[in-house]
């Protein structure tokens, strides 16, 4: 047991003593888990380390464990430059692409034997340490990989992580000055605790552990941060004080520092060991307490990893093999539907809670009525439900043997779930059942969400919970109601946990929304059959409001991309003295309701015709990026390679959509050509 006693007549040497007694114990708990002390012990040396500090302000050192419970809340993250550019791996889904990778390192080091170490991918957010003189001095987000957010005060929160590192020689020299990376995480049973306090709570319930890991690094308290459970785990070492040899042997430094390192690492001398390491974590992961979604390849050489290099922001040198989708089975209790913006009435899966690819999922899409009948999914089934990553979780079978013997076959409603029980209807050539009524208070719910979302108007603040409160209080019945919120601020402030600020910062993002151009207003408003590369067409082949309300089917079908469907139904749309009375409202409000003079400027139909696919990571820009500039040009973008396909654009690490394409023989351009093609 510890020796607990009071400061006395020597308090630098007391408090120094407790620092290093603290920092033993947060690297046996936090790093080895094998505690020597309880925590209430614990609790008492922290204790008297912070009265020492109280008394003595100037005793208080930059990597005193007292860090830890946070500091003063910040007003914004400063932004910090890495020294070395933070890569992101390419993703890889067959065996046959680590092959090919295998066979791009052996070209790219002419045939020199190599070593690949396999390790586990983290399910996490990825963070950079920089210590000075072996004491922790700055810590980033990984950002754009060229600079990030100055996350340190939070990351001093974060117990497994050292704030002055162990004393470490490499070939003799002490490595003092250095950068550390990893990934931040949450483990399983932390984020089910959490979740479990806020389902009892009421409250909305974190999606995964990752989104919740990276939204706690980004508060601006620490305070809060340090009541977050979270871990690091730890994979690269860059240090100028001396020349590292190897990625596996560099593993061994940053354990002996103090780092917390994984102890599932392999290296790999043949693809058929690398083989059986990914098979081997694939059927075990369920079984970690922590979540993975892949395992990592690298180079172990440091010296090939440089002769590798890397292209746009992957290294040549590494790569990550995504797992499939992960499944599981669980109870579907019942089926209900919601309504959407256009009214489609989509069935929704209510399962029995289940514990998936990082989250807790207890509800799925059935699609639509067809869906389930060609499954024959029945209310009472034992199902299969998949999710891979951030995909939306699907029902996607059932299991025979366990169906009960009374289980009845689905039959689709015919009647609205809302208040107004409208009889739904099923257009000829669809598997869509859609409600008509327009005071239908699902339908208003989603137009609001949509309008106000991400991808349309980006009206900050003005998400469901927040329409959700708005529509029950009847401050909005259309999205033209949005722009007249600032007329009842008055009643915003009264409002349950509604402040001056926050109605302030709600009303400026509506005001800065009016900015928005008219093919994001064209999307926004909810034609149906319109998504956001149809509004684009259409805003740039009508130019306005007024001109695609004087379009007619044949006028609209006549614009490359554009069906009868599409046509039919922005037909309807203007034809509709409900939707012109909103949208006259909208234009009234300032909303841009014609393509601005450079808009008009800029329309260009050099690429009218030509259909192009983005495969790999381009180093310019992005792929949406790319994809806007073939759009804007009058192309169209796909997702997949045809005998149709104009242009496949491949950047590095490029799918089998560039084998494809070679095999279609379809003209494949790399960036600097494509770049050429859309310059100005």
């Amino acid at each position: 047991m510890p020796q607990i006693s009071t400061f006395d007549t020597n308090p630098a040497a007391r408090a120094a003593e407790l620092r290093e007694e603290i920092r033993k114990h947060d690297y046996l708990y936090y790093v080895e888990a094998a505690p020597t002390i309880s925590d209430r012990e614990y609790d008492a040396l922290m204790q008297e380390l912070l009265d020492i500090e109280r008394s003595y302000p100037a005793l208080v050192t930059p990597d005193s464990p007292t860090a830890r419970v946070g500091g003063e809340p910040l007003k914004i993250f400063p932004t910090v430059q890495h020294e070395i550019q933070m890569l992101s791996l390419a993703n890889t889904y067959t065996r046959e692409e680590i092959t090919d990778f295998d066979r791009r390192v052996r070209e790219g080091l002419e045939g020199e034997k190599h070593q690949i170490v396999s390790e586990l991918k983290y399910d996490g957010v990825a963070v950079s340490l920089r210590y000075e003189n072996g004491i922790l001095s700055i810590g980033a987000t990984r950002g754009d990989g060229v600079t990030g957010d100055d996350i340190t005060q939070n990351i001093r929160t974060i117990r497994s992580i050292p704030l002055q590192v162990h004393p470490t020689f490499f070939e003799g020299k002490e490595i003092k000055n250095f950068e550390v990376r990893g990934e931040v995480f949450m483990m399983k049973d932390d984020f089910v605790a959490i979740n479990t306090d806020r389902e009892e709570r009421g409250e909305k319930l974190y999606a995964n552990p990752r989104n919740l890991s990276a939204g706690t690094l980004k508060q601006l308290d620490s305070r809060e941060v340090a009541k977050r459970p979270l871990s690091m785990m730890c994979y690269y070492l860059y240090s100028a004080d001396v020349r590292l040899q190897s990625h596996s042997d560099n593993l061994k430094l940053l354990r002996e520092m103090g780092f917390p390192v994984s102890p599932h690492v392999q290296v790999c001398d043949t693809l058929e060991d690398i083989f059986v390491f990914i098979d081997s974590w694939d059927q075990k992961r369920e079984s970690l307490p922590f979540f993975i979604d892949g395992i990592v390849l690298k180079v172990n050489s440091m010296r090939q990893q440089d002769m590798l290099g890397a292209i746009a922001r992957s290294p040549k040198w590494a790569i990550a093999y995504k797992f499939e989708a992960a499944k599981a089975q669980t109870l579907l209790k019942d089926i209900s539907f919601q309504v959407g913006r256009t009214g489609v009435v989509t069935p929704v899966a209510e399962l029995q809670p289940v514990f998936l690819a990082g989250s807790t999922v207890s509800r799925a899409t059935l699609h639509n009525g067809d869906y389930i009948a060609g499954l024959d999914i029945r209310i009472g089934d034992t199902v299969i439900v998949e999710k891979g990553g951030d995909v939306i979780p699907k029902v996607s079978g059932y299991v025979a043997e366990a169906r009960p013997a009374d289980a009845a076959q689905f039959t689709f409603p015919t009647i609205c779930p809302c208040e107004h029980h409208t009889p739904l209807h099923r257009p000829d050539g669809e598997a869509n059942y859609y409600c008509d009524h327009a005071e239908c208070p699902w339908q208003i719910r989603r137009k609001l969400t949509h309008f106000s979302s991400r991808d349309a108007m980006d009206i900050e603040g003005l998400g469901e919970k927040v329409v959700d409160q708005l529509v029950e209080l009847k401050l909005l019945f259309t999205i033209a109601d949005i722009y007249e919120l600032h007329t009842h601020r008055d009643e915003l402030l009264a409002l349950d946990r509604w402040g001056e600020k926050s109605v302030d910062n709600l009303l400026a993002a509506i005001e800065l929304s009016k900015q928005k151009p008219f093919a994001r207003v064209l999307f926004s408003i909810g034609i149906r059959f319109v998504g956001e590369g149809g509004a684009k067409i259409l805003a740039r082949a009508f130019g306005s409001v007024d001109g695609l309300a004087s379009a007619t089917v044949e006028q609209l079908t006549a614009v490359p991309e554009i069906g009868g469907r599409i046509a039919g139904s922005v037909v309807e749309f203007f034809n509709d003295e409900t939707e012109m009375a909103i949208l006259n409202r909208l234009r009234a409000a300032g909303l841009r309701c014609e393509l601005s003079d450079n808009e008009q400027q800029s329309i260009s139909k050099v690429l009218e015709g030509k259909t192009f696919v983005i495969t790999g990571e381009l180093e310019q820009m992005s792929r949406r990026e790319a994809g806007e500039a073939i759009e804007r040009h009058g192309g169209k973008v796909s997702g997949s390679v045809s005998k149709k396909t104009s242009y496949v654009v491949v950047g590095t690490s490029p799918g089998s959509k560039f084998d494809k394409a070679r095999e279609l023989g379809v003209t494949i351009l790399n960036e600097e050509e494509f770049l050429i093609m859309v310059a100005g």
